[in-house]
């Protein structure tokens, strides 16, 4: 893999960590994106070849450090989730940008339900259906926009699947 795309997608998980954590009222904390897994899902889809399930590991690792989550919940979350996005990526590709936007919300609603389901068996709290629901709704109206955002990047570096 080359040293700009490693550091490009370093940067973007860099960013989308940032306002994964970044401190917020707790209005705002209640509609948060999934920033990181949009990035993820951006960047698993847009390199087939180049980003793998190691990388979609370890941003999930780096993001459950960050947050103070259980180790490794992120990290098998978004390998999953990676997982399935390589194994479908042809008819995923296939499908125009309102098409993924309406498919996306089923990858937050897995991300969100599985980490509902881990902390459950861990005896942690599970978060109230609004704070469950909200983000990702959010998240799915962010995704076009983002997804616009990171083609751009990939279009000025020159970033393909080459």
């Amino acid at each position: 893999m080359s040293i700009k795309r490693s550091l490009i997608i370093l940067i973007t998980f860099g960013i989308a960590i940032v306002l994964d954590t970044i401190s917020m009222p707790p209005f705002f904390e209640a509609i948060r994106p999934h920033w990181t897994t949009m990035t993820m899902l951006f960047w698993s889809i847009k390199l087939r070849y180049h980003f793998s399930i190691g990388w979609a590991w370890f941003s999930g690792l780096l993001l459950d450090i960050s947050k103070s989550y259980v180790w490794g919940l992120h990290g098998f979350i978004f390998t999953l989730l990676c997982y399935l996005i390589k194994r479908y990526l042809p008819r995923i590709r296939s499908l125009t940008l309102p098409e993924q936007t309406i498919l996306i919300p089923l990858v937050f609603i897995a991300q969100s339900l599985i980490a509902i389901w881990v902390n459950g068996v861990l005896g942690n709290t599970t978060p109230s259906f609004t704070h469950w629901i909200m983000p990702i709704i959010v998240s799915s109206l962010f995704w076009p926009i983002l997804n616009i955002i990171l083609n751009e990047i990939c279009e000025i570096f020159g970033i393909t699947d080459q």
